[in-house]
């Protein structure tokens, strides 16, 4: 017999359950529970939901193994957390998600986890899937310790040596995530919020591999709304193998997507719309849309980052230190208060293509407590504090459309231990001032600007290069592109219409002298910002003519 019923051994001798002729059996981890905080109870040996338990401590009770699922009612809001104990297989993984199962007009099940350091705390866990839940943590009490000033989400942690394996989180609706304490952090104001959205930690020795966020709705985060942290400096036991698709953050204390130490990342089709944000008086106030840290093999494609803000940094994307073969393309870049490229010190092969800024750049310094201008392009040789500054290493920059209205004031920065540099290919359209920045340490005396091309981009004006910015175009182009509607705040106008200045105008894209490895995915494209195909020699900017 499948369920052996021990009341005895659970409840004692001749204890029943509150529902007549319902007796409860061993929990066993390959089983369906149903949790239901209306009509539930704990006694209750959860196999229908006509028989479900009542709180999630009850269903965090059982270690479930492959098969085991755990199914929140629709409906329904459950206060504390879920720490799930749980290890699938590849062909079974454990599943959190929501019923009934085929009812997507009920609302998702709640898991209120004010006062709690997580909604769903996994530690240790491999083969998972949470589906279908919302989650809401908004300060309040605290009942442990570590979520006065920290608060998530979810929570996936490997540590003690464990290699963690597949974690999928898919249809989640994450919101109003703030620990109950400020700390300082160098966020816009004295003091930020560190709640996050979704959060994967990685402790020495440990590793997480297969991780997958897919269409989640994350809104009004303290801080990140999506990090991967590891505490690994050893690339061997870098998290690996990372897609984050499909995903909608709002209003976002800190930046969007934090990748730290990771390996084979794709970031693709996500919309992070308000990084930076400062909605709530908590917030932190400051982030880009997304920015790999002491990453290898990272693809961030057909992502939409908007109105990101924030006294430094806070780009659409940026590229930060330490980093190699990160990859940022067909993405939309928009009004973007740090600007649009940011390559920071010692990345090495990174590149931005085809992709489309509009109005990036327009922070201004000393106000609303800006520390730096927004920039059009930021080459930086800034490797954090203290540390020599070097690099970066063979950067390629081509065949993006960039467009400033006249009232932003556009600058540009490069370091003087820049090593291997392409700007090509690429369609400045900037109505206003241009200035060279000024960064306070940022040169290192006697170092020198090597190996750099930066040539064939087209100008609506001449002089949009500074005069004093520290390489010049060998080779202009000046003219109108003929957008659809310049000005637009949609990808669509820009599509230019100037066959003659554009099309094959571009030159093939080939790997800087001394660079062995140029791009791993390929230097060359097949496909424009739009999709359609480049044959021949590319045109000029991200979209081909037709």
């Amino acid at each position: 017999m499948k369920y052996i019923i021990l009341i005895s051994l659970l409840f004692g001798f001749g204890c029943r359950n509150q529902k007549a002729g319902i007796v409860p059996g061993t929990p066993q981890g390959n089983t369906t529970y149903y949790i239901d905080n209306q009509i539930g109870n704990d006694n209750y040996n959860g196999l229908s939901p006509e028989t479900a338990w009542k709180t999630l401590s009850k269903a965090g009770s059982v270690k479930y193994t492959s098969g085991g699922r755990i199914l929140l009612k629709r409906g329904c809001t459950f206060r504390g957390k879920l720490k799930l104990n749980a290890t699938g297989s590849s062909d079974s993984p454990v599943e959190v998600s929501a019923y009934p199962e085929n009812d997507t007009t009920l609302p998702r099940p709640v898991i209120d986890a004010r006062g709690y350091l997580a909604g769903i705390q996994i530690i240790n866990g491999s083969y998972l899937a949470i589906k279908n839940l919302e989650i809401i943590s908004d300060a309040g009490e605290c009942f442990e310790s570590g979520a006065l000033k920290n608060r998530y989400g979810v929570m996936a942690e490997a540590n003690n040596g464990y290699q963690s394996k597949h974690i999928m989180l898919k249809n989640l609706y994450i919101h109003d995530i703030f620990a109950s304490e400020q700390v300082p952090s160098g966020g816009q104001n004295p003091t930020s919020n560190m709640g996050m959205g979704i959060y994967f930690f990685s402790d020495r020795n440990a590793s997480l591999n297969g991780i997958v966020v897919d269409g989640c709705r994350i809104e009004k985060t303290g801080h990140t709304a999506i990090k991967l942290k590891n505490n690994n400096t050893n690339p061997d036991l870098f998290i690996r193998n990372v897609k984050i698709l499909n995903n909608s953050l709002k209003d976002i204390g800190g930046p969007g997507i934090q990748p730290g130490r990771c390996r084979n990342v794709l970031v693709k089709g996500n919309i992070v719309d308000h990084s930076g944000s400062l909605v709530d008086p908590r917030m932190h106030g400051r982030g880009s849309g997304i920015w790999p840290w002491t990453c290898d093999s990272v693809v961030i494609e057909y992502n939409r980052f908007m109105y990101a803000h924030g006294k430094m940094d806070s780009h659409g994307a940026h590229i930060d230190f330490n980093c190699n073969d990160v990859v940022i393309q067909y993405n939309l870049s928009l009004e973007n208060g740090g600007g649009f490229v940011e390559i920071l010190g010692n990345n090495h092969n990174c590149a931005y293509r085809y992709n489309i800024s509009i109005n990036d750049g327009w922070r201004v310094k000393g106000v609303d407590g800006a520390k730096q201008n927004g920039e059009i392009l930021f080459i930086s040789n800034y490797t954090g504090n203290n540390n020599e500054k070097k690099g970066p290493y063979n950067s390629y920059i081509y065949n993006n459309t960039i467009y400033v209205k006249s009232d932003i004031v556009s600058h540009f920065f490069l370091a003087n231990t820049t090593d291997g540099l392409l700007v090509t290919n690429n369609i400045f359209y900037i109505l206003g001032e241009t200035q060279t920045s000024v960064r306070n340490g940022s040169y290192v005396p006697g170092a020198e600007i090597k190996n750099v091309i930066f040539k064939n981009n087209l100008y609506k004006y001449e002089g949009t290069i500074p005069a004093d910015f520290p390489v010049q175009d060998s080779l202009p182009v000046y003219g109108d592109p003929g957008f659809a509607n310049p000005g637009g705040l949609d990808p669509e106008d820009y599509i230019p219409s100037n066959t003659a200045l554009i099309k094959d105008k571009g030159i093939p894209i080939t790997k800087l002298p001394g660079d062995s490895i140029g791009l791993k995915i390929g230097l060359s494209v097949q496909k424009d910002f739009f999709g359609n195909d480049i044959s021949g020699t590319p045109d000029l900017g991200a979209v081909e003519i037709k």
